[in-house]
């Protein structure tokens, strides 16, 4: 039978044995704390819930970083990278904490305008750096995702003699390479499409910030062919960086707990069938994702508008939210799978792992095509300004980096009553933080009354409770892990 990234390989012909000074554990924690703190500072410091200055865009990515790292360490651990990771490089583990760190000194001087404005150029200088390691530790880990079957098949060398040598060498060639995929599931997939879309992501970002500081520059004369100016450049890059890297981390999630919770290898052939569907349907809508704002960002691209309705077509559901869309379809699907085994429902950190991408898709999918569908009435509203400033907020990378932190709980074996911490206090964070962005969009979209109070409230808890989460993975033993669904 072939072997499965969820029935993993006891022989490895291509194993190296690091010596690292800080576990992957400690890493973690550390890693949801930093998380935890940068994330409770954005609203309690002076920022109102939005993305709408440079500082607050700026800002913000101290807290992505860290996302983005958490996503890292659970992969690594989740498909053993690490045993596979030459022994001459600077360790993936170590490059994405250093960017975290990095990327919380620049969030603090970006949390005051005047102390940015007073240390000229400090501030960024420690997003680049942050940016560079966060960006080299996703290009690193899809090359090492991309031959992993090659190197545990035995099949694999590393000889490059030049750039296109190695390059190439990512290529499968030999009937001997493509057979090593064989049998590696539907999972292992996702989690390569997932990281090369934050890639482009990443790519897309790197033009944005580029263009923001020197104008647009090397970018100019291609972007010219488009008719597009500065301004037109930094519109078409802006929005696809942060969906598509959203949307990434989000298909990363579910694609390691499918392999963690073995939901391929699943009793129930219900269950089996479930997760497959799920995550082939995740797998297209993040080559989609990817294609559409890709070509939004590089090819001015404006995707149409369908189901146009009232004066002048006003109302109408944007095609590349459909196609974003089909990301949480295949995350409900997956979470259908899950449901389907009655100890994972009696489990309750795990119901709120599930409960963190029910929020995700009511807030952002459900409420979002209803606004979208409704213009008429909520064009211009103190509403939809409401939801404009929540739904990125709560609906996407909140309920990201609670899923995360839940998630992490769950694989590093907390058990006993920090469990049951982790769990409530994560619980009561998305419900609140879910109502709250709910009540603040359609019931009272003022800054002022008890329904505003209830949106932070909830969002502070859910940083309180990744902060929890932190305290419970450093607490937990290391022999407690388990990649079994327990």
């Amino acid at each position: 039978m072939a072997t499965t990234f969820d029935q993993p390989q006891t022989a490895r012909p291509v194993t190296y044995v690091h010596a690292h000074h800080l576990s992957l554990r400690a890493l973690t924690s550390a890693t949801l704390a930093i998380t935890a703190v940068m994330g409770a500072l954005y609203f309690l410091v002076g920022f109102p819930p939005a993305f709408d200055t440079f500082y607050e865009k700026m800002y913000f990515h101290a807290i992505g970083i860290g996302i983005a790292a958490l996503l890292a360490y659970l992969m690594l651990d989740t498909f053993e990278l690490e045993a596979y990771e030459p022994p001459i490089d600077f360790p993936i583990r170590y490059r994405a904490f250093i960017a975290v760190v990095f990327g919380a000194v620049g969030g603090l001087l970006a949390l005051s305008p005047s102390v940015w404005t007073g240390l000229p150029d400090l501030g960024m200088v420690f997003f680049v750096i942050a940016f560079v390691l966060v960006a080299d530790v996703g290009g690193a880990m899809l090359v090492e995702l991309i031959v992993l079957p090659r190197k545990r098949a035995g099949v694999y060398s590393g000889d490059s003699h030049s750039v296109v040598d190695y390059v190439w060498r990512l290529v499968p060639q030999t009937a001997a390479d493509r057979a090593s995929y064989r049998g590696v599931g539907s999972a292992y997939w996702l989690a390569v499409f997932s990281l090369g879309s934050a890639v482009v992501a990443a790519l897309i970002g790197f033009v944005n910030l580029w263009v923001r500081a020197f104008g647009p520059s090397i970018f100019g004369g291609f972007y010219g062919l488009f008719g597009l100016d500065r301004g037109g450049i930094l519109d078409a890059t802006l929005d696809p960086h942060s969906h598509m890297i959203a949307l990434a981390i989000v298909a990363g999630i579910v694609a390691t707990v499918v392999i963690r919770l073995r939901a391929l290898e699943s009793a129930s052939r219900v269950g089996r069938t479930l997760a497959r569907i799920g995550t082939w349907t995740a797998i297209i809508g993040v080559i989609g994702t990817t294609l559409i704002l890709g070509a939004v960002a590089f090819l001015n691209f404006a995707p149409p508008t369908l189901f146009t309705s009232g004066p002048d077509g006003v109302n109408g559901m944007a095609g590349d939210d459909l196609v974003m869309t089909v990301v949480f379809v295949g995350a409900m699907v997956v979470a259908a799978a899950l449901l389907a085994d009655p100890r994972f429902r009696r489990d309750g950190l795990r119901l709120a792992i599930v409960g963190t991408w029910v929020a995700m898709v009511a807030i952002t999918v459900l409420e979002g095509f209803y606004i979208e569908l409704n213009q008429v009435t909520f064009a211009g509203a103190p509403g939809d300004a409401s939801f404009s400033a929540a739904h990125p907020m709560t609906g996407i990378f909140l309920m990201i980096v609670v899923s995360l932190a839940l998630v992490l709980a769950d694989f590093y074996g907390v058990r006993g009553q920090l469990r049951r911490a982790v769990t409530a206090v994560g619980a009561i964070g998305l419900v609140a933080s879910a109502v709250g962005t709910t009540l603040w969009t359609f019931v009272d979209p003022s800054t002022t009354g008890p329904v505003f109070a209830l949106y932070i409230a909830g969002i502070a808890v859910s940083y309180l409770a990744v902060l929890v989460a932190a305290f419970a993975v450093r607490s937990a033993q290391t022999e407690a892990v388990t990649r079994a669904a327990g």
